[in-house]
């Protein structure tokens, strides 16, 4: 879904008093080389350590000529080169030793860099390992991200017992309007007791707070040190390949260390069209601050003007909510642009056990009737047929398979793009789970989980014994490997993971697309001009739908993917194709573009 949007700016005059947060560490960068009294700087590939790869197969060699400083920056620079019997060269540098906390405000800005098998991170790991090595004395996770999703950035803790029973809880966060490597953005935690907060830009995007543990030890209540790294290639990026240009870089503004907290903003980026009772609010505030808020014209403050939490009743636009504070600390504005999601239309029918349906019965396990009467036809569905589904009680995670054709590209759906509706009436208790799995069903067997799920959708019912409408929201990718243009079965799970033996009636299970894209249609199979053609090195792609482009394959003669690129900015990588790792023959080149249609070219390596 295309929201315009993206901006959370502090805008900062500020004068410091007694009690207000201090910075007790800080690095600027400001020097010609790395202040070795701050940063240790790392080399090699792990092996010393008995972690060869850095435990995760990772494809560089880190050392100290990859680290610069300059112009006010750190760079840590990733290049092809051979070194120690490694591709590709890096850095890695920490504080260990000479920066050192247990609680408060850490952060950094920063510029990433992109391509597929970039993974840069700024982290911390334990600086004493009382309850044992990795994870067990804890890993927080302020910055990664891996290089194929240049727009997206994640923030995790790691715990439990070591590998290969170790643990975590992870949480993302978004832009939907560029990239982290089109200019710097701040990436911080606020770390006490029981709880740490992940912040970007002065957001609030994750909490996590000691129960995540799920009965192992929250092992985050002792010293830490920072790390700045950029590895190439590895278990959770993949590696790099034609497209990755090198050499790559992160650069690095500041890092610095409060002994408090700052002030930042929190409430919903994203919120629905005409939504309602949308709370705002400016935490770690100081005692005797003032707050006055403005909103986007449309939008209405409905409660908490002049306090540090207001409520909002959205309309058809969004834009930016400003939260000017004066505190005994500072005089400060903090600006949170919202976007607000188009109206959602009925685009196409899976089944509604009136009309043809575009799903066909596979397989259950559970006991399905295609045509019941409906049980209530007074509620929200007055249809008279529907489909009644009674679950198996001996079976935990109970499926009803159905084969389906029209689900051409699962992208959409993963990026809120397209949404999955489903009417729903059962005896079940308030709150069960109904989990919607999209699978290969060639990669997908039983027992062998996940392999094979592209995706998850879910929702949980808020009625017993009437109807209601649900919106299957997407939860996650078991098996990212599983293409989204692969999906040839849909699976729905009532009461997942449980022993229910409870009756669901469904109907009206429908797709849904933004109102002004539904019935629209783009020419399929359009053609992308490429030269030059044959090419001995590289190709340039060019046409009216390049920026429209979701996905690209190339398949050689013998039917074989032999290279792909899969991601929200997919446009702005493969404007120029590295072809030198193709052996000489013919391709054919597969787009997909975000609203379903394809395009094809073919071209001659030489």
């Amino acid at each position: 879904m295309k929201y315009h949007f993206l901006l959370v700016l502090l805008i900062s005059y500020s004068f410091i008093k007694a009690q207000c947060p201090q910075v007790v560490w800080e690095d600027n960068f400001d020097g010609s080389a790395l202040d070795m009294t701050k940063w240790n700087i790392q080399l090699g590939d792990g092996c010393d350590l008995g972690i060869c790869g850095w435990g995760n197969n990772e494809l560089q060699f880190y050392q100290q000529e990859n680290v610069e400083v300059s112009d006010g920056t750190l760079k840590i620079i990733a290049k092809r080169e051979s070194v120690g019997n490694k591709a590709y060269t890096s850095a890695r540098i920490t504080s260990k030793g000479k920066g050192d906390w247990t609680f408060g405000r850490f952060e950094a800005r920063l510029k990433t860099p992109s391509g597929k098998g970039m993974w840069p991170a700024f982290w911390m790991l334990s600086s004493t390992e009382p309850y044992g090595g990795w994870p067990q004395s804890g890993e927080i996770d302020i910055m990664e991200l891996i290089g194929s999703e240049p727009d997206q950035v994640h923030g995790t803790i790691h715990f439990g017992s070591p590998a290969p029973n170790n643990r975590s809880a992870t949480s993302s966060f978004l832009l939907t309007e560029g990239t982290f490597a089109d200019r710097f953005h701040t990436f911080a935690i606020e770390w006490e007791g029981s709880q740490i907060r992940w912040i970007v830009d002065d957001f609030v995007y994750s909490t996590k707070i000691s129960s995540v543990t799920g009965g192992s030890r929250w092992p985050f209540d002792h010293n830490f040190h920072f790390l700045l790294n950029l590895a190439v290639g590895g278990n959770w990026p993949g590696f790099p390949d034609g497209g990755t240009v090198f050499p790559q870089q992160m650069e690095v503004d500041y890092v610095r260390v409060y002994d408090d907290f700052l002030p930042t903003i929190k409430g919903s980026r994203f919120v629905e069209h005409q939504a309602t009772s949308i709370n705002y609010q400016v935490t770690n505030l100081p005692d005797g601050s003032n707050v006055s808020w403005s909103v986007p014209d449309g939008a209405q403050i409905i409660d908490g003007q002049g306090t540090a939490s207001i409520t909002v009743d959205w309309q058809a636009q969004g834009g930016l909510i400003i939260a000017r504070y004066e505190s005994p600390c500072q005089i400060d504005s903090l600006l949170l642009q919202v976007a607000v999601a188009p109206v959602f239309e009925q685009q196409l029918v899976l089944e509604n056990f009136d009309d043809p349906a575009n799903l066909i019965y596979n397989s259950s396990t559970g006991m399905l009737v295609d045509e019941a009467l409906n049980p209530d036809t007074n509620g929200v569905n007055a249809s008279t047929l529907v489909g009644q589904y009674t679950r198996n009680s001996s079976e935990l995670f109970d499926i009803l398979v159905y084969d389906v054709e029209v689900l051409d590209n699962t992208g959409p759906f993963i990026e809120d793009e397209k949404r999955f509706f489903i009417d729903i009436y059962t005896d079940a208790p308030v709150g069960t789970l109904i989990l919607l799995q999209l699978e290969n069903s060639g990669r997908s067997q039983p027992g062998n989980y996940p392999v094979g799920r592209n995706s998850r959708f879910e929702a949980k019912t808020t009625k017993q014994g009437e109807w209601e409408r649900l919106q299957l929201v997407f939860l996650d990718q078991p098996d990212v490997n599983t293409n989204n243009a692969t999906i040839d079965q849909a699976i729905l799970l009532f009461g997942s993971n449980t022993n229910l033996g409870s009756t669901f009636y469904f109907d009206n299970f429908d797709i849904h697309a933004p109102a002004e894209t539904v019935g629209s249609r783009s020419p399929i199979n359009k053609p992308l001009h490429i030269y030059p053609n044959p090419t001995s090195d590289f190709i340039f792609l060019d046409g009216d739908l390049l920026p429209s482009i979701q996905s690209l394959s190339l398949i050689n003669t013998n039917g074989q993917e032999v290279y792909s690129l899969k991601n929200r900015n997919v446009k702005k990588a493969i404007s120029r194709l590295e072809l030198a790792h193709l052996d000489q023959g013919l391709y054919l080149i597969i787009v997909r573009h975000r609203n379903g249609s394809i395009s094809t070219s073919r071209f001659v390596k030489i």
